[in-house]
């Protein structure tokens, strides 16, 4: 059986032998395709799933500082953390089942760079006090609350905290606002992120051509000094385009794979455009947008758009003389291909 392979990342080549083997070190080399490549580590690893979370963090650590290593030269679409397959063979089989997105994405991602930008409150504390200061209907009810007995205020108290955090909650989406409509002009797409707790305003990753990267980062400076006493932004960059493109790969039963071919009413012999000829006439029959007034067309598109990408990965990988049968791997596992915005 061959070595366990760990992939960081598709990059672009002119040529179809490894060009890296030479370029990075520490062990990594490159599994060429075509004219794009996989750079990749052999390890002893299975999975990462039982590890403590010490361990997991410092080979997450790793993993980013490899696909940032990389970025240095290459135009890199990095590999979701934790990605092992068995072998070269198995490598390939990725490559060209991703070959024609790889390549599609290594296109639109070419000289540009990810920004991510955190905006928090100073002083929560600050925030809050400023806001029972200058909302009335606040102000109101705890001049009213000073005048009771503090055994009789429990629920007014109660309503003023709600009303605290719901004005706190419409401030930070006023400034959210502001913030993203001075910034987007200056990039190529954004992505929002979650906010991991009520001192975080703003967490936001943001795609931009490498060159723009000084007028992105004066666009921050402009930003600071207006909200300078409230806010504090954090810029962690240039990093690879994580939230842009990330390739996630799932080994999918055969059940799965043929289940999705009944969905889509396909035969057991097709060809990519017949896959993606039906799914234009299934989307655009289900397709929410066309018929808002049933609930369920929501799930049904979904489930239609995620078997028409796991039927042409699918055949992508298989696929002999422009077609495909869909009886040819039945009882083995396919590896899907997906590039998410994460």
């Amino acid at each position: 059986m061959d070595e366990r392979v760990y992939i960081y990342g598709v990059v672009g080549t002119n040529q179809e032998t490894s060009p890296l083997e030479n370029d990075i070190s520490d062990g990594l080399h490159a599994v060429p395709y075509q004219d794009i490549a996989c750079v990749v580590g052999n390890t002893s690893m299975y999975s990462f799933n039982s590890m403590p979370k010490e361990a997991l963090g410092r080979h997450l650590v790793e993993h980013q500082t490899t696909v940032e290593k990389i970025m240095k030269d290459y135009t890199v679409i990095p590999f979701k953390f934790g990605t092992i397959v068995e072998g070269q063979d198995e490598v390939k089989k990725v490559l060209q089942s991703g070959y024609g997105e790889f390549k599609e994405k290594l296109q639109l991602m070419d000289k540009k760079i990810e920004l991510d930008v955190v905006a928090l409150w100073n002083d929560l504390n600050s925030a809050i006090k400023k806001i029972g200061e200058e909302d009335n209907q606040i102000k109101t009810l705890k001049e009213q609350i000073a005048k009771k007995p503090a055994e009789e205020t429990l629920q007014d108290r109660i309503k003023i905290g709600s009303m605290i955090k719901d004005a706190l909650d419409e401030k930070r989406g006023v400034v959210q606002s502001e913030m993203l409509d001075f910034l987007k002009e200056k990039v190529a797409d954004f992505q929002k992120h979650e906010l991991m707790d009520d001192k975080m305003i703003f967490n936001c990753a943001f795609l931009l051509d490498k060159d723009k990267e000084a007028e992105f980062d004066q666009a921050l400076n402009e930003l600071n000094t207006r909200f300078e006493e409230e806010i504090n932004f954090k810029c962690v960059g240039p990093l690879p385009p994580y939230s842009f493109s990330t390739i996630e790969l799932k080994k999918v039963a055969y059940d799965e794979i043929n289940e999705a071919r009944r969905l889509l009413g396909l035969n057991e012999e097709v060809t990519l455009s017949e896959i993606k000829e039906t799914y234009r006439k299934m989307a655009l029959k289900f397709h929410p947008d066309n018929n808002p007034e049933d609930p369920n067309l929501k799930d049904r598109f979904e489930d239609i758009t995620k078997a028409y990408k796991l039927s042409t990965n699918y055949c992508r990988q298989i696929a002999q003389n422009g077609k495909c049968s869909f009886k040819e791997v039945e009882g083995e596992d396919f590896i899907s291909v997906d590039i998410l915005k994460v």
